[in-house]
Formats: C-alpha cells, structure tokens, sequence
C-alpha cells in the first residue's frame, strides 16, 4: 500500500492543467461554529477572502500534519473534512495518504492507511473490513481479520466522499458504523464531504475534529505559481526565499510570509513569468480572489501562459480565453483541427449549438439559485451531450442519482452571461431585473464585458443625480476659524485634521466603477463624472484593493471633466504606482484643482511619475504628506514648485534622506531657492519636516526663495527637533526685503536659529505671526527680537512665556495664544483685556499650579465681567515638564467660583473651551450662568436666551482622558436640569431642556474627537469596547506587566467576566502607568480577535500612520 500511495500523483485530474507539485488549500479548524459565523465564513468565501475566513473568531489554522493531532480524550479519532466542489479534499486525502508513505505521520504512528473512496459502489456497499480492501490482498490475506481482532487499532481509514453516498447507505452501512464506532472503535477514521453533507456528520457525539477546506490564501496562491512555473524545485525554493520577509515588525503586524512585492535575481524565464504573474494578480486582486480555487489557479495560470505572460485586461476576456482553451482541448478527440478555433463568437455551427445550449442552461438555474442538474434536467441539451458537454460539466453521484454540475461557478456565471448578451432578447431589462440581486452579481458583471454596456439605457446605472461623494468635515468655530483664517485661505484643509469623517457612501460606488472598467466603455466613466456633486470626491479612510485604484483611475483618466477636489486618502507605494499607471490620457481637459494625499513609502521615483501625470497639470492647491520614505526633500520641492498653476502648497515630510553627493545637494537647494524666488502663482506654502537628517539648508533655500517672492502672502515652516542650525540673516533678510507676506508661521527652536538676530528693518506687512513651537518652549531669542520689531499684529501666537508690554506695540489684535507661567503675568494679562475692545480670541495655555491664584481668579473674573468683545476663549492646562504628552492640571474646584461669577454677567462670549474642567465640580455652579439678573416676570435673561436661540453658545468639556464619556454627558445634563430648575416655569424648563438636547445633537457642544493610539486607555472604555471579549484571560497575559499569577487570583475573587475585566484592567492601568491602546491593539491582534481589532481601531481616531490595518483586509 505504501508503494502505491507513494507514487500515485496527489492532485488527481489533470484539467486544468495540475498546479504544484503537492499544493493544496489551506485548512480552518473549526470547533463550537455557531450560526452566525458560519454565515459570515461563508460570505467571505464567496468572495474569495480565504485569509479573513480564517481569522474569524471560533476558525483556527491548522497544518495538514495536525489534522490527525490527538484529542484529550482519546487516539481514537473521527474527523470530518468539508468543503465545496473543487477545493481540494481529495487533494488532501491523498496528500495525507503520501506523506504516510515517505514515513510515520507527524502525531500518530500507523500501521496501515485505507484509502475507501465512497463513489466506489463495492466500498459503499461493503459489509466487512475485507471489503474495503479493493486491491487484491495476496499474501496479506489476514490482515483485515488482524486489524478486526484489535478493535482496528493501528488502522486509519479515509473515507472520501459521504457527500455522494445514499441517504440509506449514510443510515446503514459499514462506513457509518465505523464512523459511529459502533466497529473497530479503536481506529481512526477521515470522512470528506461536499459542505451541504456533512451536517449529519457534524451532531455526532463521537467527532474529534471539523476541518473545513476554504482554500489557497493569498500567500499560498504565490507558493502554488512558483512552483507550477519554475519546475525546477532548488530554483524554486530560492525563489521563494528570496521574497520571504525578513522585517518581523512587519511580519508581526501583517501576518505576512512573503515581501507585498515580489522580486527576482535570477536569470529563468520561469522565474521572471511567476514573479511576474504574482505581481500582476495583487493589481488585480478580482482575479486574485477567485484563486483560492485550485481549479480557477490553474485556469488563471494555464491562460497567463498563452496569452505570452500577460492578464487579460478584464475578467470577461479571461474567462472567455479559457472556456476556448477547454472546448479546443475538447475537439482534439475529434475531427476539428483545435486552431481553427479562434474566438466563440465563431465557433462552427456544430459547437457553437451545444454552447448555446449549456448558455441556455446556465441561466435559468442560475436564475433559480440551482448548481446541481439531474441527468432529467439534461435531457434537452441534445446537441450538448453529443459533445460531452464540450468539457465543461463535471459529474457526480448524490442519493444514488447521477449528477452533474459546471466546472466552477463562476463557470455557470460566464455562460448565464453569454445567454443573457448574445441570446436573450431583451438583453438590457434582464440586467435591470437582476442589477440589486446579489446572487447575479458577478453574472452582470461578464455580461458588461460582453455588451461593453453599450445601449443608452445602461447609462442609468451611472448617472447618479448629484452623488455626494465630497470630503465631509465636523464643522470649525470659535477659536479655531479665528487663528487659522489669519494663515490659510482654506482652514477647513488641512493634513492630519482629525475633523474629517469617514464616509460609507463609496462603497455601492465601487460596484458601479468595477462594472464600468469591465466594459471598457469610456462614456460611462464621464457620466458617473458629471453625476458627481461639485466634481469632488474624498477617498478618506475607505480601503481600496489595488484591483479599486485600477478601477478608479480608469474613471478618472476618462471622465473628461476639471475635478474640484480629489482627497485620494493614505496611499501606498503599489496603489500609486497602479494609479498613475492608469494616468494614460494626456487631455488638459482632465485636471484636477485640489488634491490632498498621503503617500506612504514614497520614493522620489514615485513622486515624479504622480506630478508629471496631465491630471496634475493645472492644480492649484496641493496637501500632501509624505510617511517614511527615502528622498531628497528639495528635489521633492522642485517637483511640487514645478506645477505652473499651484497657488497652495502644504507639504509634510517625514524621511531618511539618502546618500546625495554634496555638489549635487547644494546645485539642488540653488536651484529651489531660484525656483521660489521667480514662481509667479504660488500663494501659501507650508512646509513641515521630522526627521533626525540634515534639512537646514533646504529651509534656508525656501526662506531666502520667499525672501524674494512677489506672490507668497503666506509661510509656515515647522522645522525639526534635530538638524544644524541655520545661517545668519536668514530671517532677518526675509523681514526686511520681502513686502507681500502678511502670515509667517516659524516653528522653529533656538538652537536651530544663529546665536542672536540683528533685525534693523522689518518691511514686511504681516499681520499673522507664530513663534517656536509647543514641544519646544525655548524659543526666547526669537520671540524677543521679532515682537520688538514687528508692529500691528491682527493674529498672535506665542510659545513663550507672555512678554511685556505686548498690547503696546499691538494694539490691533484679534487673536491671542500664549502661555502663562506665572501668576503676574496672568493677572496683567487678564486686567489688560477688562479694557481691550478689539481682541475677539484668546487662547492660553496654564503651564504652572502656581498659576491658580485667588488674585488670578479675581483679573479673570472682572475680565469676563467688563469685557463684552471677547467671544471665544480657551484654556489649556498643561505641565511644561510634559513636554512629548502634555498631561492636563485640572482647575481647583476653588478657581470655579471666579469663572462662573464673571460668566454670569458676560453677555459676548460665544465659546469657552477648558481642558482640564471637572465637570462634576461644575454641575452647581454652570446653573447660574447668564441668570443672575433674571426679570421678575419669569422670562429669561436677553443675554443668554438670544445666545441659546442663535445657537452661539458652545459648551466644551474635555475630560482628563480625552473623551467624553457617557457618565460625563450625564453630568452635563444634570448640571442644566440642574440651572433650568431655577427658571421656576415647567414651560420654560421644557423649553430649554429641548434647546438644550438640540444642542447636543446639531453638534455645537464640541466633543473631543477621543483617544489616540498612545493614550493612556480608560477603564470605561476598556470595558465598554472589549464588552464581547471571551477569553479575557488570554488577552490579559498579553498586556505588559500581567502575570499568570496576576490573572490566577482574579480568578479567584471575580464573581463573572466583568468583574474578572474590572480587575485586569485596574490591575494593568495602575501597574503599568506607560500603558496605551497601542498595547490593547498588539494583544487583540495577537490573540487573532480581528473583529475585535477592527471595532477598537475605528473607534479610536488615530493617524493612520500609527498602526495600518488595511494590511490586515481589515482593506
């Protein structure tokens, strides 16, 4: 038995041709699956998403070897293996059965291993061990009566195929008992079945393990191409190693085997076609997805090769390429010459009848959800079964009932489609019948590859009517739009602006661009265009495959129109590339005026083929961040300056600069100093940079380029913590030569800057200026000489402590930031601004306890009291020794008294913002605001009730972690039930209750957009969020500082699970005071809880760049 199992090949048929030489999918142990899960598995394999099917939580991988793994238990094991048509049980089986003939299976030693496929009428009737031994038994004659005396003790039996049994054989017969162990209970025993089978077997008391087949995973669909192309095993294995992964933070996070791109040295044609083909199917990942098919790899792989190393640009032409390679190998048995048969359309009559006949076929049972035809059902198809069904059915038996069923299902989909282009006659109503049918999906879509969508109807489909598809932003007021409309023709724009909501609307869009591309009919992309409100569309945060991007610059490069905006979200190095590849039509007539992107792992190479595409040709306002590449950032520059009609550029930058030869670097920084200074469109530029490298001479490039700039009115250079400083008279010369710039933003430290400044002259006519920067409080050369020079501010922004005499030589200003160290220089602040009339906006930033002051808290009372200009103030409490994570000092509940006295007679703030306020010290105190001098006739305040009708007021309470929490809302609202009981009407009390619940929901009572990845998490929100967390025992041994120990005695004393969390969580927050949701995410994605992982991540309003998780198809 050995010998035979051992040469006879693993994969059984050899059409399509084999793939691999012992490749077969990957398994998903499945213990205790509920009904949902099942579901939800089942809907990620109709998809082709065999690595998120494997994630779900219940799914464990497992290897082949541990498919025979013992139980607890016992040895003695019965295991059901599942799984559709075509996915590789038998494969397995007789994987398994070859690896018993190179030597002892990995966790059980077997004496014997009886392959019983059950289609074989003698094993399914057989009533003795002997019976199942088909082969002639010779000098082994004695061998099952052996095996019978042990209990079959030492025997394994794989019995493939239950699915194609009797439904009386599966009741009674000797495979039935045997899988009962009602005989030969001390064998192990293998049992396949197609999915829709194995229910019966799954309720038996005596299964030892559910394996369910779901497939190839992306990476095995690589090792499967390798090996099928390369035939040479060393070269391929070189291969393959040479592209596994060596960054393990990367294989830690991704879960990933093999680089996201794959490369080769070697000279092999063989080689260069797999690599090739395996770069090609991440780009068109539609293909991709129905690979996890060995049958459809192989298809894919047997047409990549006649087609001479190339896809076919749409899946309809692939599939029709192949169902033309079956019938051609199909003839050859009879008398047409397989060549002359070029297309299907011109198939000779006596083939093209049997084809319509299966087309035929294909659509009415795939319009009755049916896969499986009786041999009745076939009896029409005449001319079809005279030509064997021209290849492209296969058979089985099923309750003694010969049946048969199409190769694929995408098989039956293709030839549905056929009928539905080529036959039916009302071609477009049919599509419409079916568009929002699930079921037809893929079906509609070979049928826009066959009919390119042609008829004027379809248009429907893609003119939309005014698709809002924009960026959507939380709105911005108060003090917000008061500082950033000093710097910024657009505040509302900006990089890392955590205000920008996701939206859902993109995703039935995607639908309709993937139609569109599969009919290669440009028309429709100018009508999904045109349909598109204000020409803008906004990608933020929606995850698209690279098969999406393909899809999406096909539109674009054929939409024919100027979009407004395009926001293109978190882009990676192959996403750009396959996007500006689609970039082909050099037309002016597309164009694109704003484009904000973020581009991850750039290359300078990359940058250069995204800015010299023809979209880009007239932009005039460009956000762009770049995340950790290598490249020259003045080159980069030059390539952004280079746009001819760019008005607004905001550039961040954050890189390891590679090796430049110096000549060439200072030739560069000339050139973009020459470039700045004769640039005739550009407005505004912001430039922002970390990184540990040398950058200073291209900050001096751009200031002495604006220095003589005739158009910039506006600069912001944020520079880095480390770098040489920069020359002397930089920026002296840029405040005495250069006359248009109104807003200069320098966020820059002393120790960048030359040990002191000698500014003379200032002609330049700002009206906006920011000093230093918040991590970096040490900017008093800087401030000291500017403030002395600079005269009329409207905007001011100050990282240094509050300097003398600053309302003296600003009389003007609108906008106040500065922060406060001590409690005179509050106090003379605050006792200034109880006369100011023109400051309408003050931020100030409490850096000092000492600051809270009985006589700090009377200036700011008698400020608010007198002073009826100011509408918006903030106050940020911070600790300067916290200088990377500024921790909050909350207000003394002492302090309150002043700030609720003086808000009660201010009748002009319309925003007061404080982090940190404890909102229960306030839930008396925010009752008498704006009330005191209420009328006797029972009638609110004026002040208050107009600010309230008018929607001015803003309450903003930001609690010490950061969001505001459901207890904290609650406060809020007892706080104003608590001033509303005061009024003395129940008329008025509803009246305000309702204004009061309307202000939450329009939004004007600001919330913090909540925790970032490296904050301290909140044990309410642990709880809340990891609500569905089951084996939090687990998950706590990942966080940093629990112990076994730890978990054992909250074990011990928790009543239930929430307890049991209450617990860890407490225990972990005050054991580790460094700990952040960083490490929530690291544990749930360690412990495989993706679910979980996906929910927390969306949750928490992070950069993407902290942790990316389209990596994880959480794409």
């Amino acid at each position: 038995m050995r010998k035979l199992y051992k040469h006879q090949p693993i994969v059984a048929t050899n059409w399509p041709p084999r793939i691999g030489k012992d490749y077969f999918g990957r398994l998903a142990l499945v213990e205790k699956q509920d009904s949902s899960t099942q579901a939800e598995s089942a809907w990620h394999l109709l998809r082709g998403q065999v690595d998120k099917t494997v994630k779900l939580t219940e799914n464990k991988e497992i290897s082949v070897e541990d498919v025979l793994e013992p139980t607890d238990s016992s040895l003695s094991l019965r295991v059901v293996i599942d799984g559709p048509p075509g996915i590789g049980k038998t494969t397995l089986c007789r994987k398994l059965l070859n690896m018993w003939s190179n030597g002892p299976l990995v966790h059980q030693q077997y004496d014997l291993v009886l392959y019983c496929p059950l289609r074989n009428i003698k094993i399914a009737k057989a009533t003795t061990l002997a019976d199942l031994f088909v082969r002639q038994l010779n000098r082994y004659k004695n061998v099952p009566e052996w095996f019978q005396e042990r209990d079959g003790k030492g025997l394994l039996i794989i019995f493939d195929g239950w699915d194609e049994l009797s439904e009386q054989l599966r009741q009674s017969s000797l495979a039935a008992s045997i899988i009962c162990k009602e005989k030969l209970d001390q064998c192990s025993v293998i049992v396949t079945s197609r999915s829709y089978a194995s229910s019966s077997l799954l309720k038996l008391d005596t299964l030892s393990r559910h394996v369910h087949v779901v497939g190839f995973s992306e990476e095995e669909i690589s090792t499967v191409i390798i090996q099928t192309l390369q035939k040479d095993t060393k070269l391929a294995k070189e291969l393959m190693d040479e592209n596994t992964e060596q960054d393990e933070r990367i294989k830690s996070i991704y879960n990933a085997k093999y680089k996201s791109h794959f490369t080769t040295t070697q000279s092999s044609k063989d080689s260069q076609l797999a690599v090739k083909l395996i770069n090609d199917l991440k780009v068109r990942n539609d293909v991709q997805s129905l690979c996890y098919v060995p049958l459809v790899c192989s298809m894919v792989i047997l047409v990549y090769c006649k087609e001479g190393g190339h896809l076919p640009t749409t899946l309809t032409q692939l599939y029709e390429n192949f169902i033309l390679q079956t019938i051609r190998r199909h003839v050859k048995r009879h008398d047409i010459n397989p060549h002359t048969l070029c297309s299907l359309p011109s198939l000779p009559s006596q083939l093209a009848k049997p084809l319509q006949e299966m087309c035929q076929l294909a659509y009415t049972n795939l319009a009755n959800t049916t896969m499986t035809f009786s041999l009745h059902q076939l009896q029409l198809l005449s001319e079809a079964v005279k030509e064997d069904y021209l290849g492209l059915m296969t058979t089985f038996i099923e309750y003694d009932e010969e049946k048969y069923q199409f190769l694929h299902l995408s098989i039956q989909e293709f030839l549905a489609a056929w009928w539905i282009a080529k036959h039916e006659k009302k071609t477009e109503e049919v599509f419409k019948d079916h568009f929002d049918d699930d079921h037809f999906r893929m079906c509609l879509r070979f049928v826009a590859g066959l009919t390119h969508l042609e008829h004027e109807s379809y248009q429907e489909y893609f003119n939309k009517q005014q698709l809002d598809l924009q960026c959507k932003r939380k709105r911005m007021f108060g003090f917000e739009t008061c500082h950033l409309s000093y710097f910024y023709q657009n505040p509302e724009v900006r990089l890392r602006n955590r205000r920008h909501i996701r939206s859902d609307d993109f995703d039935e869009v995607l639908i309709i661009l993937q139609l569109q591309y599969e009919s290669q009919n440009t028309t429709l992309c100018q009508v999904l265009a045109q349909s598109i409100n204000s020409h803008s569309l906004c990608l933020y945060k929606v995850s698209l495959s690279l098969f999406d991007w393909l899809c999406l610059s096909y539109c674009i490069n054929n939409s024919n129109i100027t979009w407004n905006q395009l926001h293109l979200g978190l882009v990676s190095k192959q996403s750009l590339s396959v996007f500006t590849a689609g970039l082909t039509n050099n037309s002016l007539q597309i164009q694109c005026k704003r484009l904000e992107i973020e581009l991850d792992i750039p290359t300078d190479e990359l940058i250069h083929k995204l800015l010299q595409s023809s979209l880009l040709y007239n932009i005039q306002e460009c956000y762009c961040e770049l995340s950790s590449g290598q490249y020259v950032p003045c080159l980069v520059l030059l390539q952004f300056l280079n746009l001819p009609q760019l008005k607004i550029l905001h550039l961040i930058m954050s890189l390891t600069i590679p090796t430049v030869d110096n000549t060439y670097y200072t030739d560069k920084c000339t050139e973009l100093e020459k470039c700045i200074e004769m640039n005739s469109t550009l407005q505004e530029m912001k430039i922002w940079y970390s990184g540990k490298n040398e950058i200073a001479s291209t900050i001096v490039s751009v200031i002495r380029g604006v220095t003589r700039n005739k158009t910039i009115t506006s600069l912001t250079i944020d520079g880095p913590i480390i770098a040489p400083p920069l020359l002397d008279e930089v920026i002296e010369q840029l405040l005495k030569d250069n006359d248009t710039l109104q807003a200069l933003s320098l966020k820059i430290p002393d120790y960048l800057l030359p040990s002191s400044m000698n500014i003379v002259e200032v002609n330049t006519p700002l009206t906006a200026l920011e000093i230093g920067r918040w991590s970096s409080r040490n900017s008093e050369v800087i401030t000291s000489s500017l403030l002395s020079h600079i005269k009329g501010l409207h905007c001011l922004i100050l990282h240094n402590p509050y300097p003398p005499h600053l309302f003296l030589s600003h009389p003007s200003l609108h906008t106040l930031t500065l922060p406060l160290d001590t409690a005179e220089s509050a106090i003379e602040l605050f006792t200034i601004l109880q006369t100011n009339a023109t400051l309408k906006a003050l931020n100030v930033e409490i850096r000092k306890e000492r600051v809270y002051t009985s006589s700090v808290g009377t200036s700011l009372q008698d400020m608010l009291t007198l002073n009826q200009t100011l509408k918006n103030i903030e106050i940020n409490s911070i600790y300067e020794e916290f200088v990377i994570l500024p921790h909050p000092i909350p207000i003394p509940s002492s302090f309150l008294s002043f700030l609720t006295t003086g808000l009660r007679h201010n009748t002009s703030l319309q925003q007061l913002s404080h982090k940190m306020i404890d909102v229960s010290q306030w839930r008396a105190s925010i009752g008498l605001w704006n009330y005191s001098s209420r009328p006797a006739n029972g009638s609110p305040s004026h002040s208050f009730k107009a600010a309230v009708d008018s929607k001015y007021m803003k309450f903003n309470f930001i609690s010490p972690t950061g969001i505001i929490t459901v207890t904290v809302m609650i406060h809020c609202l007892q706080s104003f039930v608590l001033f509303i009981a005061t009024i003395g009407s129940s008329s008025d009390l509803i009246y305000y209750l309702i204004l009061f619940l309307l202000l939450l929901l329009s939004g004007d009572v600001e919330l913090n957009p909540g925790p970032m990845i490296d904050d301290q998490p909140d044990i309410f929100l642990l709880l809340q969020w990891l609500e569905p967390l089951v084996d939090w025992q687990s998950f706590g041994l990942l966080l940093p500082g629990i112990t076994r120990q730890d978990i054992t005695i909250i074990e011990d004393f928790a009543i239930d699970a929430k307890e049991s969390k209450v617990g860890l969580f407490s225990k972990w927050l005050k054991r580790n005071p460094a700990a952040t949701w960083r490490d929530v995410l690291n544990a749930l994605m360690k412990r495989e809880e993706i679910n979980l992982l996906q929910a927390i991540n969306d949750q928490l309003q992070v950069h993407q760049g902290g942790m990316i998780m389209n990596a994880l198809e959480l794409n």
